[in-house]
């Protein structure tokens, strides 16, 4: 339970000793550089102020990631496999709906058995 703590503990002695070492280097930076590092904060500043959208802009980015969401979802579900049941009732529907003689589909084994190849009449002596 003290484990917790003390973890927290450590980690603000660090920030303390970080903090005050970067206070100290900070003290430490000459008047000319100072004054480079305050213009590239401001040029970096009204950068990012510059590349900010228009407001009139916001619902047409907003609409287009709605359509970008809707487009991903209706692929993913399209390519979702039918479950089982699913393509049972399709295999009895084609079944139903074929033209071949139901009779064929009673002797289906043999045709398979057939199709591997029969034995010959020289396989058998």
């Amino acid at each position: 339970m003290s484990e917790p703590h003390d973890r927290r503990k450590a980690q603000n002695n660090f920030l303390q000793q970080t903090t005050a070492t970067l206070d100290a280097a900070e003290q430490q930076i000459d008047a000319a550089t100072q004054t480079r590092l305050r213009a590239a904060r401001r040029e970096a500043q009204n950068a990012t102020t510059r590349s900010c959208r228009p407001a009139w802009l916001l619902p047409a980015s907003g609409g287009l990631a709605v359509a970008a969401t809707v487009a991903a979802l209706t692929v993913s579900l399209w390519q979702v496999p039918p479950a089982e049941e699913q393509l049972d009732a399709l295999q009895d529907i084609a079944l139903l709906s074929d033209e071949a003689d139901p009779e064929f589909y009673a002797d289906l084994e043999f045709y398979a058995w057939l199709a591997e190849g029969a034995p010959a009449d020289d396989d058998n002596g």
